[in-house]
C-alpha cells in the first residue's frame, strides 16, 4: 500500500501522486466516486459492476453509525468466538 500527501488547488483540484497511481494501476480518464465521510474525502474507483453495491455499502455504514449514536448496538468482546458473536447478534 502506497501512502502519500497531496494538496488541493484553489480550484479544488487534487493530484493523485504518481506512486499511488502506479500502485493502484490507474490510467488517465479513470473515473471515481467521491464522497464525504464526516470530513474525510474518499475516492473510490468507479466500476460499473460495483457502483450499486458501493452506494448500498455507504448507506449501510450511515445507518450503522446512526444506530450506534442512538444506542442500538450489541457489544462483543474480541475474546469471543465467531459463533458466540453471531449468537449475540441474533438474540
Amino acid at each position: 500500500m502506497e501512502i502519500s500527501i497531496t494538496t488541493m488547488s484553489e480550484n479544488g483540484q487534487v493530484v493523485i501522486p504518481a506512486e499511488v497511481r502506479r500502485d493502484a494501476k490507474l490510467k488517465p480518464s479513470t473515473k471515481f466516486i467521491v464522497f464525504n465521510r464526516h470530513g474525510n474525502i474518499v475516492l473510490r474507483v468507479l466500476k460499473k459492476e460495483a457502483f450499486e453495491r458501493d452506494v448500498e455499502l455507504i448507506e449501510a455504514i450511515d445507518r450503522g453509525e446512526k444506530d450506534i449514536a442512538e444506542g442500538r448496538y450489541v457489544k462483543a468482546d474480541t475474546s469471543q468466538s465467531a459463533e458466540e458473536i453471531v449468537d449475540l447478534l441474533l438474540s
